[in-house]
């Protein structure tokens, strides 16, 4: 577990500084207007909050900013009660549930900040019309759990601050290259969005041009590569581990239709490694169950069971 959690703090590095250092330049050119001593304000203001946030302080009204969450009326609490209860037996539960304010078409529940996880009403909604099961919402909110156990959680909500004005500028441009979906090629023009990169540095030297312009808009670009792959791959890792954790936790049935119906037809080697893991899990439950022999001070055997012991 030890290397697990260095080797996700090595590749989140790779996805968090670069959107801080994006978010940090999209405000700075946002806040132009300012004089040098509102930016300097600015910024430092700015560091004082992300130093609170990275204390562990004012997590519950900053998982409402960042993830577009309020709390849960009672009878979505009511509806999540039961899953939450399994969930604090399997020593999975939630610190703090939350609810998105809109169906986003992504995962039914997801970690947020150190003790928070953010769960998607459709989830509450189907616990309701009985098409989920408590086990169901339970591996949901659990691999949430596990995946934000396995982290790293601590500065989670000071990168988000950083990062916020990034992740508001990608997700405007995500929703206008949907909705330009239809315009031949588009998709193939965002994917070839380093051409522009290169074409803006090479004129930011040319004579008249701007080179700091330049490179900030390459930098840009570049990051929109980065970024994205580092946090893919960082995603990668804490899910395996989170898989292993729900599955060995008993879980196992509903995590293969929870990976399947997240993955589709890419779900096969996932699928195979929750089984794994849940016949690991067999294996454990029934060498704890299977009587010992010992020796007794004449020499003879006595059979012991484990359960049994005091």
């Amino acid at each position: 577990m030890t290397t697990v959690r260095t080797s996700t703090k090595l590749i989140r590095l790779g996805a968090v500084v670069p959107a801080g250092l994006a978010g940090s330049f999209i405000a700075v050119i946002g806040l132009g207007f300012l004089p040098d001593l509102g930016l300097v304000a600015a910024f430092a203001g700015t560091l004082v909050v992300s130093l609170v946030l990275a204390s562990g302080a004012w997590e519950a009204p900053a998982v409402r900013v960042f993830g577009f969450a309020r709390s849960l009326r009672p009878g979505e609490h009511a509806a999540l009660g039961p899953a939450l209860a399994l969930l604090k037996v399997l020593e999975l539960q939630p610190e703090r549930v939350l609810m998105r304010l809109a169906d986003t078409g992504e995962l039914p529940a997801r970690w947020i900040g150190r003790r928070t996880v953010i769960v998607d009403p459709t989830l509450a909604q189907g616990l309701y019309e009985n098409r989920l099961t408590r086990e169901d919402a339970a591996a949901a909110i659990g691999h949430a759990v596990a995946s934000q156990r396995i982290g790293p959680s601590r500065f989670d909500l000071a990168a988000r601050l950083w990062a916020f004005p990034w992740t508001l500028l990608d997700a405007v441009v995500r929703q206008i290259a949907r909705a330009f979906s239809w315009v031949p090629a588009a998709g193939f023009a965002w994917q070839m969005r380093f051409v522009i990169g290169v074409i803006v540095v090479v004129q930011g030297f040319q004579p008249g041009g701007n080179p700091a312009l330049g490179i900030a808009t390459g930098a840009l670009i570049a990051i929109s590569y980065i970024g994205p792959a580092a946090d893919r791959h960082w995603r990668r890792v804490v899910q395996r581990a989170a898989d292993r954790e729900v599955a060995l936790a008993g879980l196992a049935g509903s995590m293969v239709h929870y990976a399947q119906w997240q993955d589709g037809a890419d779900s096969l080697e996932r699928v195979h490694r929750i089984s794994e893991a849940a016949a690991e899990r067999q294996r454990r439950k029934k060498a704890a169950q299977e009587p010992t022999a010992t020796t007794t001070g004449c020499g003879a055997l006595v059979l012991t069971h484990p359960t049994a012991r005091r």
